[in-house]
């Protein structure tokens, strides 16, 4: 056996394991549903924890050049050098522009595990459909995992912050 093929059975085993705590196969998906949610999203936030530690220096130093910038252009503004301002005002936005995608680049490292949660619940429960209450066009056959996984998903994000934001204060 090669060492994908065994990284992948040995997470296979802990990934399915929640799936088969209750006798229940209903209560077992949702179970299991929710906690591959939970690992989702602790991974994540894990991951941007540790994006966040190293580069919080850069992100203040761009927000401290942006506010510097900004500041040095208004002052041109008041002096009355439009010429400078337009020049300051432009190497304000540009460091503005840096600090704000790198901030965009750090937030995403909290989603990077969702593909690799959907890629696993593709490969075991890729048959499963769930029957929709109503008759909804282009949804007769019912709905897939995706369908529960990404709402849960969302759901388990915003008690984890609210959890994490209650016990910070």
């Amino acid at each position: 056996m090669d060492f994908v093929t065994g990284l992948i059975n040995g997470v296979d085993q802990i990934l399915i394991a929640p799936y088969r705590w209750p006798q229940n196969p209903v209560l077992g998906w949702w179970l299991g549903t929710f906690i591959l949610a939970l690992w989702t999203t602790l991974l994540g936030r894990t991951t941007m924890s540790l994006v966040m530690r190293m580069n919080l220096s850069h992100v203040k130093e761009g927000l401290a050049e942006t506010s510097m910038r900004h500041n040095q252009s208004m002052n041109a503004l008041k002096a009355g050098d439009k010429e400078s301002y337009k020049a300051i005002n432009r190497l304000a936005n540009e460091a503005y522009g840096k600090t704000f995608f790198l901030q965009v680049a750090m937030a995403a490292a909290t989603l990077w595990p969702i593909p690799l949660a959907l890629g696993w619940l593709q490969l075991r429960f890729s048959e499963v459909r769930f029957p929709l209450p109503l008759d909804i066009p282009l949804m007769s056959n019912g709905v897939g995992y995706a369908f529960v996984f990404i709402p849960l998903y969302i759901l388990v994000r915003i008690l984890t912050a609210k959890v994490i934001n209650l016990s910070s204060n």
